[in-house]
């Protein structure tokens, strides 16, 4: 029985300050996302994989003068939703978390609720993240990986279906981005001894072996197009790995 498609973009197109001509950031990208889906979203610097992301999960609006195309979430015309239903749908991670006040962990987990208004999952966001020795602390007193994991449980908190990691795992060390990756895995996988209603997940990352790690489909965007999108294996295919990565490819396709 085929997935479910959660959300369908067909001919997402995106330009800087209305400059169609000249200001082009992603141009006619269609894409799909399925119940099941961990995505890995590949490209060059500049390729226009974060304003992809951000464009989708709706965190740019939907200027005329910048958005064309269409964007569908099951039935639903996405760009016509509410920002706060939106927010309870599609979560959006980046790589660098720094909050503007100086709060504590747990209020930062806890402004998750913003959409939702559901605090019932904080201490399981917390627990999730391994952040329970840190829920006093201040933001500012945090490394870098510390406040991407305090990212990843305010997320988990906003009960959202879909998950996007923007290079969200990139300070963080080793074993919390296998673990961490693991875990989100299994909710997308299913998991039912978990309070998170996790159907799929697009992580950006420029690690390779994480991409290809628990991924079953890719797109790839070059130059603003997505130029391949589909199974990870068919997607990520020799010709198209030459063409956004043509000196780091012969060790690419090694990994493969």
């Amino acid at each position: 029985m085929a997935e479910r498609v959660i959300l369908r973009a067909s001919d997402v197109s995106w330009c800087s300050s209305g400059e169609k001509e000249s200001g082009v950031i992603l141009d006619r990208c269609s894409v799909d996302i399925r119940q099941g889906d961990w995505i890995s979203l590949i490209g060059p610097n500049g390729s226009g994989k974060s304003t992809l992301l951000q464009v989708l999960s709706g965190n740019r609006g939907f200027c005329r003068n910048s958005f064309s195309g269409e964007i569908r979430w099951q039935d639903s015309e996405w760009t016509k939703l509410h920002s706060r239903e939106r927010a309870t749908r599609i979560a959006y991670v980046s790589s660098e978390f720094n909050s503007v006040f100086p709060l504590k962990v747990i209020e930062v987990v806890e402004s998750g609720a913003f959409a939702s208004g559901d605090l019932r999952n904080v201490h399981a966001a917390v627990s999730f993240c391994d952040l329970g020795a840190l829920i006093n602390r201040g933001m500012d007193s945090l490394s870098s990986g510390e406040r991407q994991r305090v990212a990843l449980a305010r997320a988990l908190v906003q009960g959202a279906e879909v998950l996007f990691l923007d290079e969200a795992f990139s300070n963080m060390d080793l074993d919390y981005q296998l673990e961490l990756g693991a875990r989100l895995k299994g909710l997308v996988d299913g998991s039912k001894d978990s309070p998170f209603l996790l159907s799929a997940v697009v992580l950006v990352s420029h690690d390779f072996s994480l991409c290809l790690r628990w991924a079953n489909r890719a797109w790839v965007i070059h130059r603003g197009k997505t130029i391949s999108s589909g199974p990870i294996k068919e997607a990520l295919s020799e010709h198209v790995l030459r063409v956004i990565y043509p000196k780091a490819s012969p060790y690419l396709l090694f990994q493969k």
